[in-house]
């Protein structure tokens, strides 16, 4: 068996479609893990990863891709900016309430924290924010706690929120922490924990509707759906596409930035 067999063999029990994992690094991390256990054959592997659920959850954590930068895709944050925070404004209701999947090491969950305080918090004062940012990998979380970040994460962080939030330290840059009371972090995998309830937006970018199986993707817009209140909001990435099941779920409402309101 070579390497695209074992991803073909493996990917449909976890729920995942094989093709996007096709990466050199992929690879050489399921090696180094098969190197672990003392195995030699993909095949092996494959077998002993059918027989224990740990080790099913050892490789979807491995197999994320978990590459990030703060205010990736800018149409998504100018429409936030300039349509949705309005619009959530408007409902005077006293919490907005958002839900970042994937959240990786915290680039997008701080992101909208950065985008609220900078543009709406001082107007708005008594309106409640709360942003939930949720990964399957713990170690991603404990890392987006941290808040600091390489220069290349930051590129495309206006100049001037960059000025004010963030502080250079030891060729790092670390999040001013009067940003983190915003985020409350959990470890949640999306496939397979149910969903939290009662969220005004929904971010599931380059995750769900690139990486799981066709199957997967319909039961898990049923979860977002279910996620989201009556008119709320979903966000995928610039490259994906919802399933064909989609419009008695969801409208497209802003096609260049990929954001869905719910029916």
């Amino acid at each position: 068996m070579d390497f695209d067999g074992f991803l073909r063999d493996i990917t449909p029990s976890l729920g995942l479609t094989w093709r996007p994992f096709k990466r050199r690094g992929i690879k050489r991390k399921i090696k180094r893990r098969m190197t672990e256990l003392g195995l030699m054959e993909f095949e092996d592997y494959a077998q002993r990863i059918k027989r224990e659920a740990e080790e099913q959850r050892y490789l979807t954590k491995t197999l994320r891709v978990t590459i990030s930068r703060f205010f990736r895709d800018e149409d998504v944050f100018k429409v936030i900016k300039g349509s949705l925070f309005p619009l959530l404004i408007q409902k005077k209701e006293r919490e907005i309430k958002i839900w970042s999947i994937g959240c990786s090491s915290g680039e997008e969950p701080y992101s909208l924290a950065l985008l609220w305080k900078d543009s709406f918090e001082e107007d708005w004062p008594d309106i409640l924010v709360r942003i939930l940012a949720t990964d399957v990998d713990e170690k991603m979380i404990q890392r987006a706690k941290e808040g600091r970040y390489k220069k290349s994460a930051l590129r495309e962080v206006p100049l001037k929120i960059l000025e004010r939030y963030f502080k250079k330290e030891n060729g790092y840059y670390r999040i001013d922490p009067k940003v983190k009371p915003y985020i409350e972090w959990r470890e949640h995998d999306l496939l397979r924990d149910d969903p939290f309830l009662g969220m005004d937006i929904i971010l599931c970018r380059n995750l769900a509707f690139t990486y799981f199986s066709k199957e997967s993707q319909i039961e898990t817009l049923k979860k977002l759906s279910l996620s989201l209140k009556d008119k709320g909001y979903l966000v995928i990435g610039k490259d994906e596409t919802l399933p064909l099941t989609y419009p008695t779920l969801f409208i497209p409402i802003y096609n260049k930035g990929k954001i869905y309101q719910k029916v």
